[in-house]
């Protein structure tokens, strides 16, 4: 069975099993400029930090012409440092249009930019979802929608490279720890009110102890059955 799990930010109390972000206070989407980096090959982000015995945790990005070459690299700086204060290292290959089509390997996680789709049912103020195979144990593809985030800035006036690291976390978390759960506190937390987003407390915005543990064995274990089948 898979189930979908949303990350929401929200002004009020909000339903369980999403995060949710307020609506944006009018005005159009500010589109970023395409740059030239759109039209290369595929860009290998090595980590901040040396890799761990069980190895980095490889992800990749298909970016969105809605982010700036700039932004995106901000913003996976962030995300890549919230992992290695939990003692994950992750090394990120950004795809453009026509690139990286080859099929994943088994132990790649992905990560899709993408505008929120129109007319769906999905809570319009949904920031970001992950896909997991609750049977399997398995968790590959995560989706960020990047206008939601974008509107989410404007209102709040924070860093979108900020914001956008920390829900892109968010949501490889749940790939990591391949469950649609969400805990108290701290970066896994569902809800993400507009006072902690302004605040920006570091307290909020890390994974916990239990849970960088948890990713740690994960990873051990999958690497360790991957050698035993080749």
């Amino acid at each position: 069975m898979r189930a979908n799990v949303c990350l929401v930010a929200v002004f009020v109390s909000a339903i369980a099993h999403h995060l949710i972000a307020p609506p944006a206070a009018g005005g159009p989407l500010e589109t970023a400029p395409v740059t030239t980096s759109m039209n290369e090959d595929a860009v290998v982000l090595e980590p901040l930090h040396p890799p761990l015995p069980s190895g980095p945790v490889k992800v990749r990005v298909y970016r969105s012409s809605d982010v700036t070459s700039e932004a995106l690299g901000a913003a996976l700086n962030v995300a890549q440092a919230t992992f290695a204060a939990a003692s994950v290292s992750v090394v990120w290959k950004v795809c453009g249009p026509g690139e990286c089509n080859t099929p994943p390997l088994p132990t790649e996680r992905l990560v899709r930019l993408v505008r929120a789709p129109q007319g769906g049912s999905l809570d319009t103020r949904c920031l970001g979802d992950a896909l997991i195979d609750a049977q399997k144990g398995t968790g590959v593809l995560a989706t960020v929608y990047v206008d939601r985030v974008l509107d989410l800035v404007r209102r709040l006036d924070i860093d979108h490279p900020t914001l956008l690291g920390r829900t892109i976390a968010h949501e490889i978390g749940h790939l990591l720890l391949a469950t649609n759960t969400h805990s108290a506190a701290g970066l896994m937390r569902e809800l993400w009110s507009p006072e902690e987003l302004v605040a920006g407390k570091a307290d909020d915005w890390v994974l916990r102890p239990l849970e960088a543990a948890a990713i740690r064995q994960r990873l051990t274990t999958s690497r360790g059955r991957t050698r035993n089948t080749t």
